[in-house]
């Protein structure tokens, strides 16, 4: 296939993503598509994390836009919304935001001719599995890859997160203080069960496929934030180690205790970031060669 075919395939596919923002979604919300009109060397998706959205990513992918890039940052499906307490999320599955990520993926191969994804949180896990079954990944950048929680051991929150899927939905504040005045005012104030427990199957398909065979993208990196607050950086070791097994080259780089950082490192609308620390290291590692 031509470049321009390439490109413009790629063109109607985050078309056909950028369609799904209808009238529900927070204009601030929508799937964004930065492109200089062609192909172009390096191409860029961007994964947002669990319950927030493109807004999230925004301020990065710009600044990759003005570096010659074409950027991609897709909306999951049931996010975004402008009913923050909406109860679509409840109808979250794993399937669908493999299959958005795989559509992303798509987009970002024709966009450029080296294609880079990087993600956050749940992002990260997203941007694992394209690693893990996409030749056509150039780099994985895993920014604190949601795959466990400190408190609870991974047999059991296998056996959690599958119950949850099968018991009736409930919801739960991420801050039982602030509830719905927490922000940033794109992201959702809560989180249902059923969603959650499809963030951490997605996670547990990562974590199988990499104990099982070796990555297909050519370069890695892992992203960890030693301050966490909640996530357990152990299950993300666990998968370094995994792909270390079957001899892929994974850089790490840790966010050291000292510069408390939140769990989101990204957001500009996240009351405790440090886009200023976080940023030129973030950057950096996605454009290593």
């Amino acid at each position: 296939m031509k470049a321009e075919d390439h490109y413009s395939e790629g063109i109607r596919i985050a078309t056909t993503i950028k369609d799904l923002d209808g009238p529900s979604v927070n204009p601030l919300c929508h799937t964004r598509l930065y492109t200089h009109g062609r192909r172009v060397e390096r191409a860029l998706v961007l994964l947002h994390g669990f319950t927030n959205c493109p807004q999230q990513m925004d301020a990065l992918g710009r600044q990759f836009y003005e570096r010659g890039w074409n950027v991609f940052i897709p909306r999951y499906p049931r996010h975004g919304y402008s009913d923050r307490l909406n109860t679509s999320i409840a109808e979250l599955r794993a399937e669908h935001l493999i299959a958005l990520a795989n559509r992303s993926a798509e987009v970002g191969a024709a966009l450029g001719q080296r294609f880079t994804v990087a993600g956050l949180s749940l992002g990260a896990i997203l941007a694992g599995l394209l690693a893990q079954t996409r030749d056509d990944v150039d780099r994985a950048v895993l920014i604190a890859p949601m795959l466990g929680l400190r408190p609870i051991p991974g047999p059991a929150l296998t056996a959690i997160s599958s119950l949850a899927i099968r018991m009736p939905n409930f919801y739960l504040w991420w801050n039982s203080r602030l509830r719905d005045r927490i922000g940033p005012p794109y992201g959702y104030p809560r989180f249902s069960t059923h969603a959650y427990a499809a963030l951490f199957q997605a996670g547990r398909r990562l974590v199988k496929a990499a104990r099982s065979g070796a990555p297909k993208a050519h370069s890695f990196v892992v992203v960890t934030n030693a301050a966490e607050p909640r996530l357990d950086n152990r299950f993300t070791y666990r998968l370094i180690d995994s792909w270390r097994a079957h001899g892929a080259n994974v850089e790490t780089f840790e966010f050291p205790v000292a510069d408390r950082l939140p769990h989101d490192l990204i957001d500009p609308g996240n009351a405790a970031q440090n886009n200023a620390l976080v940023y030129p290291i973030v950057t950096r590692l996605i454009e290593s060669p």
